[in-house]
């Protein structure tokens, strides 16, 4: 089963880029109201900070995070990078620019204030994580009938 994960994440990915049908698999949804510490549980689950932070509704957008355990690289070799669906071959080394490059594609697909169900797809490479893929969902807003 481990050797057809980043198969099935790659044909995830290829779906998802072409507007195609998914495979449906297990994921990990992270659900709750808005400002409950959502984004602070994947973080912990990855042990990196890379999620954008702030007052009220922060994630706009689902992010759909794919897992990939790798063996721990040769020196001088990056330990962890991240890379985005919607930036192929970008690698990203600094989990800063990754919490940046995430508000900055959904600032673009969303302008200031909008939310969407489109995802940001991005696969994180670490010989700290498992093989698992993370859904972080916009929080749950009540609304008041009159």
């Amino acid at each position: 089963m481990e050797q057809l994960l980043p198969v099935i994440n790659k044909l995830q990915d290829v779906f998802s880029a072409i507007g195609g049908d998914r495979i449906d698999l297990p994921q990990i949804c992270v659900i709750g109201s808005q400002s409950s510490g959502k984004s602070s549980v994947l973080e912990h689950i990855v042990g990196k900070d890379f999620l954008p932070r702030g007052s009220g509704i922060v994630t706009r957008r689902p992010l759909v995070l794919q897992l990939h355990h790798i063996a721990a690289p040769k020196q001088g070799q990056p330990q962890e990078w991240g890379e985005f669906l919607h930036q192929p071959k970008k690698i990203y080394t600094d989990f800063e620019k990754i919490r940046q490059e995430i508000a900055a594609e959904t600032e673009r697909h969303c302008g200031p204030r909008g939310i969407s169900n489109n995802a940001i797809r991005l696969s994180v490479y670490s010989p700290n994580v498992l093989n698992l893929t993370l859904v972080d969902l916009p929080g749950l807003t009540k609304l008041q009938f009159l």
